[in-house]
């Protein structure tokens, strides 16, 4: 499971736009930078003095017209391995200001190991003592968790069919069982961009990916034909680096390797669009395209992009809002991404996705607290004065300029658009080793995908069909 933590970790670095985040309402690829990452303790704490706005944007926030009552209980009790409340210095959520000024509430985070939230989330649970608010950004919630009994349904206390969440409905519908929701999705991103470094694009002679996708044609051609110009392997020239490649490029065709359709898990190993993907990584692997990760230690080299030896990184967006690993892709004018490249044959633009959201654990004695905090993320996210607040965040605090904040809203905007959630990694352990690596063979060791379905096929159907069971039966 090494890898779902390193996403999780990686997910706890991401930015704070209420554009798409607003403080904490996926991929990834995720939750804010302000949020402060838990020790490996499980006791509650005391939250950090948190971070005030500007007065003209408290001014602001007040102004929204919002139809909130105060809370008659005020504390929501957070269990995760962050802090929604920022620490000194750090840029506060307009949502968080929302929730505290217009409803009276308070998060109380109770910290714990990202390895132990779920061990934490049980014993309480059985201890009559849970928590009212989980992140279901890690996108291990739904459905496997559920079918577990550790979260409950929240239509009670979420209208998912109000206008103030009709932008979301199509993906919230996503995580449903029964017409009864599990998941209060407030925004979708991006999973997995693609970094590269301008100077590099342009001493080599290579247009700017930036600019095919505004030409609708940043494509997997493109893409390809870039890197088989640039490849040198005697100057160790290569096309990709990074760890997140090849699931991320898998879903831009569509369809994930294991999707949930009509309330039952679908394995789509022998799907056409599934098979296409891994032909084009074979074809990748087969050209010595990859940075082969057994000639350098099986670790990665970012910081290839800046010194112009490898083409693109892909990783998730987080990783830009840290100054210092930003810096590692090279000086920050020459610093930019896009999504990831657009599948020819595909009918749309899909992107790997993540969410930002929360679930209810099962037993909250505050879940009308954190629906009221949902609400107020919904409320900010789509508000200009709030962008325009989160944009200045954003340039002051992460050092953005404007083409890359440009491009973040794009990606965005595609990924909301036409959103693909990978369900093999939130049914049980067994499916998600089944898969994961399996998955990855073609692109990593030339493997034939044939010879991968032949061998994983018939015990991935096996789990899906037991999970499929359980699922069956859910009444909650």
């Amino acid at each position: 499971m090494k890898n779902k933590k390193l996403l999780s970790a990686a997910l706890a670095l991401t930015c704070v736009l209420t554009a798409g985040a607003c403080g904490g309402g996926n991929g990834s690829s995720a939750r804010p930078a302000s949020e402060n990452t838990a020790a490996d303790t499980t006791a509650p704490v005391e939250t950090t003095p948190p971070a005030t706005l500007k007065e003209e944007d408290k001014a602001a926030i007040e102004e929204i017209e919002t139809d909130f009552e105060e809370l008659e209980n005020k504390t929501v009790r957070l269990l995760a391995n962050f802090d929604l409340n920022p620490a000194a210095g750090k840029p506060k959520s307009v949502a968080l200001e929302m929730f505290e000024t217009k409803c009276g509430g308070h998060i109380e985070p109770i910290l714990c190991s990202w390895d132990d939230r779920y061990d934490k989330l049980s014993t309480m649970v059985l201890g009559d003592d849970s928590p009212d608010m989980f992140s279901a950004e890690d996108l291990d919630i739904f459905p496997g968790k559920v079918i577990e009994g550790k979260f409950q349904a929240m239509d009670d206390y979420v209208d998912f069919d109000s206008e103030l969440w009709a932008p979301m409905k199509h993906v919230n519908d996503m995580f449903s069982i029964k017409g009864r929701h599990y998941i209060g999705a407030t925004s979708t991103d991006a999973g997995v961009v693609v970094i590269y470094n301008k100077k590099t694009i342009e001493e080599n002679g290579l247009p700017d990916p930036a600019q095919l996708l505004e030409e609708g044609n940043w494509t997997w051609d493109t893409f390809y034909d870039m890197i088989a110009k640039f490849y040198s392997r005697p100057d160790e020239k290569f096309g990709i680096d990074g760890w997140e490649f090849e699931n991320a490029f898998a879903v831009t065709s569509g369809v994930p390797y294991v999707d949930f359709k009509d309330g039952k898990l679908v394995s789509n190993l022998e799907n056409p669009s599934i098979v296409g993907v891994q032909e084009f990584m074979l074809k990748l692997k087969r050209n010595d395209y990859p940075v082969p990760k057994s000639e350098y230690g099986w670790s990665v080299h970012p910081e290839n992009i800046a010194n112009g030896k490898t083409l693109f990184f892909p990783q998730g967006s987080y990783v830009l809002f840290e100054p210092e690993n930003k810096a590692v892709f090279g000086d920050p004018e020459d610093v930019m991404f896009v999504p990831m490249p657009k599948c020819p044959s595909a009918d749309a633009y899909y992107l790997p996705s993540v969410i930002k959201g929360f679930s209810i654990p099962m037993g909250a004695k505050n879940p009308k607290g954190t629906a009221a905090y949902l609400n107020c993320v919904m409320t900010c996210r789509d508000n200009e004065k709030v962008k325009e607040i989160e944009q200045n965040q954003v340039f002051e605090d992460y050092g953005w300029t404007q083409e890359m904040y440009d491009m973040l809203l794009k990606t965005r905007e595609l990924t909301e658009a036409h959103p693909v959630f990978e369900y093999f990694k939130a049914v049980n352990d067994d499916v998600y080793d089944c898969v994961l690596n399996p998955s990855k063979e073609t692109y990593n060791a030339g493997i034939p995908w044939s010879e991968t379905v032949e061998e994983i096929k018939y015990e991935l159907q096996t789990l899906l069909d037991t999970a499929n069971e359980k699922l069956d039966s859910l009444t909650n």
